[in-house]
């Protein structure tokens, strides 16, 4: 439980006014970073000549760390530092710089995380560590198993043999112009400093201080579950950390309502490869019985499992939508094109506790997407249909699944409007006859709630005929043909 901080040097003549505003920039970092860890801190600088200048001290740097401790020269290459939170099941009384991180003699490491299986990986290989603290397995195991080159495909496979958690800067003193960062759920942010041609990293965005709209450097996460190399020649190389045949399933939970949108969306994701099964919520709302029926006849005919989770959630605890109510009433005043525009009808946080529910299901059972119909012209009127939504979620989903369990959510439909989305169903051939859009429950549509109006507008801009509509005789229909004839189902499938 830790920060990991420090800088990397890129190519560049330095005169000592800059180096001082570049150790300045590093000591307000490594002072902010102690928000993770107050027990004990230490800094390594690496320099051109193979040596290394180390600062270690128990306690806070905002109380001890001054500029005695000279941390960047002219020959500085790398620095690594780490504020360590001490865990309860490794805390020592009497402190030894062996047990203040970073961690090393010819490979140093600082640490973010807990290693669970660092006794076992001492005795496999037999090696011989300094410190009861679980890092301090990691600078032996690294120079028994990573190659002399140090190539990162080796590293990758050493950090696979980790069980536990963390955040890594690895630099080898004899190799000074290169730095080595990793990471499973454990957070590393880098900032490139354009003006002084360095690299700063730390474990949260904040500790870079505040930054205006017109800062120039910008900040980026190392991406989780990844390893990035990168030396002081700008040159730059990175690799996933997981293995190889997780990123090649392609089991998917596709969230259906049994509506225009995720029906589509699911038969996209079918087209694409995907191995899909149909998640669906009967939350006590309005068209239960309906979007029940027609997400059993989707499943039927995309010839895919089906999960229903069952749940009062909204109705009893949440409240507050008339799509759940037992009393209020559909609001007619926002009917049709206003009702199409405006989230009359918003049940509180559905997607997100949808989608929580999902991750859950997905982790649990081995799937590796989550397929949700949402969709552009949806985001003008409920927020969790824009695109940003999901994105900001997938950013979450790392630090919400288990060690190794990545659970990524898809938008086939996100960037599209209805009249596209039912051109994409058209075309992919969904069952598009089998769905059900209304909010009411009732035989047929009500032809007047948002859903319906933008459902038969979208089917009208493409000149076909909704399926589902009861009103063939209508002008509205006029110059539409008639929907393609679906496969039919079989008997008892209806």
């Amino acid at each position: 439980m830790c920060s990991i901080n420090g800088l990397i040097l890129f190519e560049k003549e330095r005169d000592n006014t800059e180096l001082h505003g570049i150790e300045e920039r590093l000591r307000a970092l490594i002072v902010r970073a102690e928000d993770r860890g107050r027990d004990s801190y230490g800094i390594v600088s690496f320099e051109n000549d193979n040596s290394v200048r180390i600062v270690k001290e128990t306690g806070s740097p905002s109380k001890s760390l001054n500029e005695k401790s000279r941390l960047i020269t002219a020959n500085t290459k790398v620095v690594i530092s780490n504020n360590r939170a001490e865990p309860t099941t490794e805390f020592v009384y009497e402190k030894l710089d062996t047990d203040i991180q970073p961690l090393g003699s010819e490979i140093f490491v600082s640490h973010n995380g807990t290693i669970a299986n660092d006794n076992e990986l001492q005795k496999r290989y037999n090696l011989t560590r300094h410190s009861k603290i679980d890092t301090s397995i990691l600078p032996p195991l690294l120079d028994h198993l990573w190659s002399s080159d140090r190539r990162i495909e080796v590293l990758v496979e050493v950090l696979r043999e980790v069980v536990g958690s963390f955040a890594l800067a690895i630099v080898d003193r004899w190799k000074p112009d290169h730095l080595y960062l990793a990471c499973n759920y454990k957070p590393i942010y880098m900032e490139y400093d354009y003006n002084h041609e360095v690299m700063f990293f730390t474990s949260l965005e904040d500790y870079f201080g505040n930054k205006s709209l017109f800062d120039s450097n910008p900040t980026k996460q190392l991406k989780p579950y990844s390893v990035l190399s990168i030396n002081t020649s700008r040159e730059q190389r990175e690799c996933e950390l997981l293995p190889e045949h997780t990123k090649n399933k392609r089991k998917a939970l596709a969230v259906c309502s049994g509506g225009l949108d995720s029906t589509i969306a699911a038969k996209v994701a079918d087209k694409e490869g995907y191995d899909i099964t149909l998640l669906h919520f009967k939350y006590r709302h309005r068209a239960e019985s309906k979007e029940e029926q027609a997400v059993q006849r989707v499943s039927k005919a995309l010839a895919c499992e089906l999960i229903v989770v069952d749940t009062d959630l909204f109705r009893d605890a949440i409240g507050s939508s008339n799509l759940v109510s037992k009393t209020l009433e559909v609001n007619r005043q926002n009917e049709g094109k206003s009702g199409a525009e405006f989230a009359s009808e918003w049940v509180p946080a559905r997607n997100l506790i949808f989608l929580s529910i999902a991750v859950g299901i997905a982790e649990s059972k081995g799937y590796d997407f989550i397929i949700l119909g949402n969709n552009l012209e949806e985001s003008g009127s409920y927020p969790d249909n824009e695109m940003i939504f999901i994105n900001k979620l997938n950013e979450v989903l790392p630090y919400a699944t288990n060690l190794g369990k990545k659970v990524s959510i898809l938008m086939p439909l996100g960037n599209l409007v209805k009249h596209e989305i039912v051109k994409t169903g058209l075309e992919v051939g969904a069952p598009i006859h089998l769905t059900w859009s209304c909010y009411e429950g009732g035989d047929n549509p009500c032809n007047s709630c948002g859903p319906d109006f933008m459902r038969r507008h979208a089917f009208r801009i493409n000149k076909v005929i909704d399926p589902i509509a009861d009103d063939l005789n209508n002008t509205f229909w006029e110059g539409c043909e008639k929907f393609p004839q679906p496969i039919p189902l079989s008997q008892d499938s209806r």
